[in-house]
């Protein structure tokens, strides 16, 4: 008895049913509305940049897609000699403290992970006491103070040396590799060291880049910190702190250790856009690259065929 050849030619379409169809269209719209939402902020925030005084005040102060655009707004950004020794800062503080924040969390997660490390629970537990209770401000303040560290570049860095919820993750994954590999690597007498460096860190990947994306903008968008324990010292402080600084001189007109003869001809909120998109648009050019890893997280730990 010959068989039935039930494969679908080359070429066709699997036909939909009417269900199928209405669900389609429904996700289509409800991604379309949210992208919609995502990109017009951003898309006002290019507009208002761009914008002039007469245009804005004409429109309300509300432009999307200027008529006449002006770049005025960036000029007067960038001819602060500050604005480029803060994002110097910046980068720098970014690079270092995602750097220095991985060399830690890693090694300790991994650590923690050891089914037979001595003192895990009580060692456990002081990690996550220090999680969910902070000290506060002032503590804080006093700390820096006694370790020299107020208005010193190592201020930005020293304290996101250890990352508890990022050791917390890289311990879940650690956790989460076959038995077998292990097993493996102790029969071919690899000692912790090199399971970690050779096994755990390749297969923890994704979640290492994950974490230093987390570590990378928090580092970047961070400016309380130059304001609270480096209030003394303008040459490190970040370029967030600046363009604030900047913002506050636009809109005020007060003297905030910024010269306001150049912001004289232009709006304020055409400067705070401009302002704003500076900041954004390193980590919007950044995040693509790394967006992949998320997804690959999610396969971490799982046995390969």
């Amino acid at each position: 008895m010959k068989k039935k050849n039930t494969s679908v030619p080359r070429g066709s379409k699997i036909k939909m049913s009417r269900e199928e169809k209405i669900y389609q269209v429904f996700i289509a719209v409800v991604v379309g509305l949210v992208t919609l939402t995502c990109i017009l902020p951003l898309v006002y925030v290019v507009g208002m940049s761009l914008t002039s005084e007469g245009e804005m005040i004409e429109k309300s102060y509300f432009v999307i897609i200027p008529e006449h655009p002006t770049l005025a707004a960036y000029k007067n950004l960038f001819s602060s000699a500050n604005f480029f020794t803060g994002m110097k800062i910046t980068v720098l503080r970014t690079l270092l403290g995602v750097f220095t924040a991985l060399v830690l969390t890693v090694p300790v997660g991994y650590i923690l992970a050891i089914k037979d490390l001595p003192f895990k629970n009580p060692v456990m537990l002081f990690f996550i006491t220090t999680m969910l209770i902070g000290g506060g401000t002032i503590p804080s303040y006093l700390l820096y103070r006694d370790l020299h560290l107020l208005n010193s570049f190592w201020v930005y860095i020293v304290p996101s040396l250890a990352n508890t919820h990022g050791m917390l993750v890289v311990k879940l994954f650690v956790e989460g590799i076959p038995t077998d590999l292990m097993e493996s690597a102790d029969l071919d007498g690899a000692s912790e060291l090199q399971k970690m460096w050779y096994l755990g860190i390749p297969l923890l990947r994704p979640t290492i880049m994950a974490l230093g994306l987390f570590a990378a903008v928090a580092h970047w968008n961070s400016w309380m910190d130059a304001l609270i324990y480096a209030p003394m010292n303008n040459k490190i402080w970040p370029v967030q702190f600046i363009i604030r600084n900047m913002m506050l001189a636009a809109s005020t007109s007060a003297d905030n250790g910024v010269n306001l003869s150049s912001f004289m001809k232009m709006t304020p909120e055409g400067f705070k856009m401009a302002g704003v998109l500076m900041a954004v648009i390193p980590i919007l050019c950044v995040y693509p690259f790394l967006q992949k890893y998320f997804v690959k997280g999610m396969f971490t730990g799982s046995v390969k065929g």
